[in-house]
């Protein structure tokens, strides 16, 4: 079985990621090496050789063809891309993971080192100009959140978040109640994108306010646990208070999110629609209306052109990538993808919750 999910993505303090944390008692496979050095090729690798097991898969924000990691969940080990910007270490080398160097498998001398620095500074510089994009979204987002939160009737909408947890998840769970944080939506150079679990029921929370969703959510997700049933909860990557954005509830297989639009793109139109209007007071949405209606504009508006600077960063990303796979020795690449797969084969399989 394999779930999707994103690695992170921009924020408006930069690159956030819950990965790290939620896999620091695993053994962790990280590798090393430029665009176009094979990393996520490996990793697709790794995924298909161990396709009858429990596979979590993690899509790069910036590319979403493209792997950042890849979670062995029955054997306690995962592969990651451990390049900037989710740069990491290994703690206790043989003991927590081991470092895979793919740019041995470079040959130097057919690598085009001008075009390689050229774009490489236009990836960055573009980049930079998206994060700016996201921070700005991020402050009007915040400022519609805070109109939101002034207009909350807490008490209705608290009675109701039980009654809807207990409609979406009716009996107890089967362990201790356990919560995983874990990327569902990220924006990427096709737009906001979400990863949902084919087949599953799909529950949309819609909330131009943000506050009565989010609020929602935390309720649902404190439920589950409570109840004993395991909550994959996303977070928002871009308001810094890092509010509950979406769940997945696997023993339900149900997945509820937050959504801004009654139309929102790449998502089934299958999904039941909850809407929130009624857990907020009127009168006072009114006395904002003209600011709230300015800022839900002009989000959207920056959003649009942060996604044309995302895609523009990934044209340029792949003619980097050209310049590194032109220079790379795919035997030596098979060679390590076939020794990490070997290491792997020695984790015993461990049953999961």
């Amino acid at each position: 079985m394999q779930r999707s999910y994103f690695l992170g993505g921009s924020g408006p303090d930069g690159f956030e990621t819950a990965f790290w944390d939620e896999n620091k008692t695993g053994y962790g496979f990280l590798l090393k090496g430029g665009p176009g050095t094979g990393k996520s090729t490996l990793m697709k690798k790794v995924a298909a050789a161990f396709s009858g097991e429990q596979v979590s898969v993690y899509h790069c924000a910036s590319d979403p063809q493209s792997l950042d990691a890849v979670v062995l969940e029955e054997r306690g080990v995962y592969v990651a891309d451990a390049t900037a910007p989710h740069e990491r270490d290994v703690s206790l080398p043989f003991v927590s993971g081991e470092l895979v160097n793919l740019a041995d498998c470079v040959t130097p001398d057919k690598l085009n080192h001008a075009d390689t620095l050229r774009y490489y500074g236009e990836n960055r510089r573009l980049h930079a100009l998206a994060r700016n994009g996201i921070a700005g979204a991020v402050a009007l987002n915040e400022l519609t959140e805070s109109i939101g939160k002034n207009a909350l009737l807490t008490k209705k909408l608290d009675g109701f978040a039980e009654r809807f947890a207990k409609k979406l998840l009716p009996k107890k769970g089967r362990g201790e109640g356990i919560i995983r944080n874990r990327q569902l939506t990220a924006l990427t150079p096709a737009g906001r994108l979400t990863l949902c679990p084919e087949g599953w029921k799909l529950v949309l929370l819609y909330d131009p306010f943000y506050a009565a969703s989010h609020r929602l959510l935390q309720l649902i997700s404190d439920y589950a646990a409570e109840n004993r049933h395991i909550c994959e909860v996303s977070c928002s990557i871009t308001q810094h208070e890092r509010p509950v954005s979406g769940l997945l509830l696997p023993e339900a297989e149900c997945a509820v999110l937050s959504v801004q639009s009654k139309e929102p793109e790449m998502l089934p139109e299958s999904a039941q629609t909850v809407s929130t209007e009624r857990f907020y007071d009127r009168s006072k949405l009114r006395e904002q209306r003209t600011l709230s209606r300015f800022c839900i504009k002009s989000a959207s508006a920056v959003s649009e052109q942060t996604v044309s600077l995302l895609a523009e960063a990934l044209h340029i990303h792949d003619l980097l990538e050209k310049n590194y796979i032109a220079a790379m020795n795919p035997k030596k690449l098979n060679e390590k993808t076939a020794a990490v797969i070997t290491e792997i084969m020695k984790f015993p399989r461990r049953s999961l919750l």
